[in-house]
């Protein structure tokens, strides 16, 4: 009776199934088989949403019969649909343990795991599930979930490949094959399986949006910037999407200002939610402003290091420094953020609604966002506004689009007056630079690497995406008027031979030979930084050119030759170069007198050693005096609040 009532359930004819169980129950109430469809009743329930029911029916069958894996195995199931993770963990774990061969033991072992943060210890159990049911796609694909989720995405991959050959129509599978082959670095694979996914199910947008970012991870950003678009169109929920569609913008030539700006103001009017309708911050002008920072970059990257003097340098007299870590994890610059914070709140677990309600808890006053549209931001949460006054800062140097933000706080080489239109915010211009980069502790530059050598070396450790046609083209004709000059790239993709080979082939159409080109990938902080000593001559790629790569080539004594356009992001080396008192010398405005320069430089040896000597002072008199910056940071926060108050006094 019991084989075919579990013949019956499993052919979706449930109420027949229910039937012969309780009979079964009737005729022999103490037998194993009494057991097993106590248990198999639980899952009815569960199915049926009475959970009360199942729990009381799967208990009775670990009674009856505590050693049948079965029943351990179906409570950890309803376990796990209530949310209660550590009971259902030790139960999928009592269930293996009892039948080491039970293969959904262990794979619902794996997927509580997964599910607690645990990958590394679910693998093994996805292992296991993979050596019982090898014909199964779905124990390959969480197997690849979980050696993703360890950063062993090439072993991922390989999974998932596994788990695409036995379901070769499984659009789902399909793009997160395509996800894990571009973080291996198997672009045109990526590719590949995205374009499956996309002809088998063409409403899916993270198969485009994953797709743009495979074409991104190969520099290739037009056809990203069009893949994003077309994911955020099918789902306007995607955010990311928008995100990288709208920072892609910047990598394009031949968008003007206003059609970017316009994009953004677009695109973030669909995104817009309702504001509070009033707050209780008290409205004194001369109080300690509460100032909260939201960022996913609190860690070792641009932000996270140009925060550091930031919230060292603040005057708890007049500010204090909450800072809203939208990223899980850290690492050692993120202890030393935390230790520099008044207070820190780990935000990436709470969603924009629990996170403007934690942030007027906590009686921010100026709330202030550093990612703009890069990855990883929260400007739905400043959609909301949660506090009386919100600042765009530091990550983004262009509007946000968001009519909630009151503020872009600039310095005036980055937007000029007549950039100012594209800001939907109102522009705040800093004094000086609008960061402050502090280099690290490292020997001072050393005399150009062409004095030892018989040829010249430039040089770019840009984002690869900057480098589009214009730029390809400029280079190769830097390098063609410096007989036997070199030029190093590096970025983590270049890593890759696929990624490498789209560059030697682009420059070879240019006439550039492979020999004369130094394809580099990632490597650690300090090891870049010295890389930096076989380097005569920075070029900046444009229309996006560099920022904190450019810093760090100056701070390493490498002249950046750039090329300023109108459009902020093109102006970031210029600014930089500004503060230093030095845009004259290496700054250029067309691309002809951009490429005389880099050429004239190359000539010159001795102009060459004295900016090897110069350029590191002029930097840290420039943009590292981090006392000067952050007063006048505060004095920006003073302002804005005294002008807030002032307002909301007239109007009570």
């Amino acid at each position: 009776m019991l084989v075919q009532a579990e013949a019956l359930h499993n052919q979706g004819r449930v109420d027949e199934a229910e039937s012969l169980y309780r009979r079964l129950l009737d005729q022999a109430p103490l037998s194993p088989q009494a057991a097993k469809a106590l248990t198999n009743l639980g899952v009815i329930s569960q199915q049926r949403g009475q959970t009360d029911a199942a729990m009381a029916l799967h208990r009775r069958a670990q009674e009856l019969a505590p050693d049948m894996a079965e029943a351990w195995c179906n409570r950890g199931d309803l376990l796990s649909d209530l949310d209660r993770l550590d009971e259902a963990e030790a139960d999928f774990a009592r269930a293996a343990g009892l039948s080491p061969g039970l293969a959904p033991a262990w794979f619902n072992l794996g997927n509580v795991r997964m599910r607690l943060g645990r990958a590394a210890e679910a693998e093994p159990c996805y292992r296991r599930a993979v050596e019982l049911l090898p014909h199964l796609p779905a124990v390959h694909a969480q197997l690849a979930r979980s050696l993703d989720a360890t950063g062993r995405a090439a072993e991922a991959a390989d999974a998932m490949e596994t788990a695409v050959r036995l379901a070769p129509g499984d659009w789902q599978m399909l793009t997160d094959l395509g996800a894990l082959q571009q973080q291996a670095g198997r672009v045109k694979a990526a590719q590949g399986s995205l374009r499956t996914a996309i002809s088998l199910r063409p409403s899916h947008a993270p198969a485009h949006y994953n797709l743009g970012n495979a074409f991104y991870g190969e520099g290739r950003a037009a056809e990203a910037v069009a893949c994003w678009r077309t994911a955020w169109d099918i789902n306007p929920r995607l955010v990311e999407a928008a995100s990288n569609h709208l920072n892609g913008l910047h990598y394009l030539p031949r968008m003007t200002g206003d059609e970017i700006a316009g994009a953004h103001r677009q695109i973030m009017d669909r995104r817009r939610t309702a504001l509070p309708a009033q707050y209780a911050n008290p409205p004194e002008p001369d109080r300690v402003i509460r100032v909260g920072y939201v960022s996913a970059g609190f860690r070792r990257h641009p932000l996270g290091l140009l925060m550091r003097p930031v919230l060292k340098g603040h005057d708890r007299n007049h500010v204090f420094a909450a800072c809203y870590a939208t990223r899980p994890g850290g690492d050692e610059i993120t202890a030393e953020l935390r230790h520099g914070a008044d207070l820190w709140r780990e935000a990436a677990g709470l969603d924009d609604a629990a996170l403007a309600r934690q942030i007027q808890e906590d009686g921010i006053d100026i709330l202030v966002d550093l990612d703009g549209q890069t990855a990883g931001n929260r400007l739905e949460l400043f959609a909301a506004k949660p506090a009386p006054l919100q600042v765009s800062w530091l990550g983004y140097p262009f509007t946000t689009g968001l009519a909630a933000m009151d503020y872009a706080l600039m310095d005036r080489a980055t937007v000029p007056p007549e950039a100012e239109a594209w800001f939907r915010e109102k522009v705040a211009v800093l004094p000086g630079s609008r960061l402050c980069y502090q280099g690290p502790e490292t020997p001072e530059p050393a005399t150009p690497p062409m004095l030892a050598r018989d040829f010249v070396t430039f040089g770019s450790f840009n984002n690869i995406a900057k480098l589009n046609d214009s730029v390809v083209a400029s280079w190769s004709r830097i390098l063609k008027r410096v007989p036997d000059s070199r030029l190093l790239l590096k970025w983590p993709h270049l890593a890759h031979a696929e990624v490498a080979g789209r560059f030697r082939n682009a420059f070879a159409a240019h006439g550039i030979a492979g020999d004369r080109l130094d394809l580099r990938g990632n490597s650690p902080p300090e090891q870049l930084l010295a890389e930096y000593g076989e380097v005569d001559i920075a070029l900046d790629p444009f229309p996006y050119c560099g920022a904190f790569t450019s810093c760090e080539a100056l701070w390493m004594g490498v002249p950046a030759v750039t090329l300023a356009g109108p459009r902020p992001f093109s102006r970031q080396t210029l600014a930089l170069l500004t503060a230093m008192g030095m845009e004259a010398e290496l700054s250029r405005r067309d691309v002809s007198a951009y490429e005389d320069l880099a050429v004239a430089l190359a000539n010159d040896p001795a102009r060459l050693e004295r900016l090897r000597r110069d350029l590191r002072p002029a930097l840290r008199r420039g943009v590292g005096d981090s006392a000067a910056h952050v007063t006048a940071v505060e004095a920006f926060f003073r302002q804005a609040w005294s002008e807030w108050c002032a307002k909301i006094k007239g109007k009570a």
